[in-house]
């Protein structure tokens, strides 16, 4: 694409030359964590049923009554140890109960009708973009499944880096597919995803789904231009996940172009979060934001990668195209990416 400006208009891109502008491949990588999910739905579900974070599974779900007495506190305080300590023990039936209740907990959590921020997410990026979810809650795919209804199927690949209650995995054909259908190879039904590892053993390597699933975020983590992390706080007990991640980040040395972007909650303390993700991070080559609409997908949706490359390569002013935060109703936000999306379709 060509522009005739001259003089100091060559160094300024408008809002309407970066959406007519698709010629970035590259992806953008968004991993996103219980906090992303939170912020979504800060009220809960459609129905008003909390969203919990893993920490608080056994009180959110009443799940500390399932484990041996001497286990109950713990269970309440963090969960993921005590749950490490019953499957050491071998603790069959104990560990399968409480499986089952979260997997029932997650299945039946709807996402509310009106627009929010996980339709905003979908349709802010593309469809050569990644986003990776720690997340075991249905949201994801039942946005897109809505926008898809609505005509809109050019949206981001997602994977699910911790299992996810709505999807299966066919183990002979090595695909995945919505829990309840078959694959459409052998006709078999898909099997729900793990959720539940424990903490000395998460089995990222299961040479399943879930390993499928890391091996698609290594590579992706290789070719992409920036890695924005929501509501992630790489716990300390998900050292295999983070080493992961890092592996397929690369060395920080390598990265001196690319750019790290951390969204967290209000009042997080920016330099912890700064120290977590110091091996992501390219000295000054970060931003923290306490918003997802503060975020460079939110002020450049859909055109991260022209943006990016507009500023940190080519050294010229852009201009933003925020995302409004007010929409509600589908047909409206919809309608707002309208102009974008016919761009992609042209090109």
């Amino acid at each position: 694409m060509k522009w005739s400006m001259t003089g100091l208009n060559d160094s300024v891109v408008s809002v309407q030359q970066e959406i007519e502008d698709v010629s970035v491949g590259k992806p953008h990588v968004l991993l996103l964590g219980a906090g992303a999910s939170k912020a979504a739905l800060p009220n809960g579900d459609k129905n008003g049923k909390p969203v919990p974070i893993l920490r608080d599974l056994a009180r959110d779900l009443r799940l500390h009554r399932d484990f041996p007495q001497d286990l109950v506190e713990l269970s309440q305080t963090d969960f993921e140890a005590a749950y490490s300590r019953l499957f050491s023990r071998g603790e069959s039936q104990e560990l399968e109960q409480i499986s089952k209740k979260i997997a029932d907990y997650f299945w039946d959590l709807q996402l509310p009708d009106v627009a929010n921020l996980y339709d905003v997410i979908n349709l802010s990026l593309r469809k050569k973009d990644i986003i990776a979810t720690f997340n075991w809650d249905p949201f994801l795919i039942a946005s897109q499944r809505r926008l898809g209804k609505l005509g809109y199927t050019e949206l981001p690949r997602l994977f699910f880096l911790h299992g996810n209650v709505v999807v299966g995995y066919c183990a002979q054909d090595k695909v995945s597919g919505l829990v309840g259908n078959r694959c459409s190879r052998c006709s078999n039904s898909f099997e729900p995803s793990r959720l539940l590892y424990p903490v000395e053993n998460k089995n990222y390597q299961d040479g399943n789904f879930i390993q499928r699933e890391w091996e698609a975020i290594r590579y992706y983590l290789k070719q992409c231009f920036m890695v924005t992390i929501f509501g992630y706080s790489a716990p300390k007990t998900d050292v295999e996940a983070v080493a992961l991640l890092k592996e397929g980040w690369g060395k920080v040395r390598d990265r001196s172009m690319e750019q790290t972007e951390i969204i967290n909650r209000p009042g997080a303390d920016h330099e912890a979060l700064r120290e977590t993700w110091d091996e992501f991070i390219h000295t000054h080559h970060y931003e923290i934001h306490e918003s997802f609409y503060d975020s460079f997908i939110a002020n450049h949706p859909r055109r991260t990668g022209e943006a990016y490359r507009n500023q940190y390569y080519e050294a010229k002013f852009i201009d933003d195209n925020p995302i409004p935060r007010d929409i509600t109703k589908m047909e409206q936000l919809v309608a707002w990416f309208r102009p974008l999306l016919d761009i992609e379709q042209k090109s």
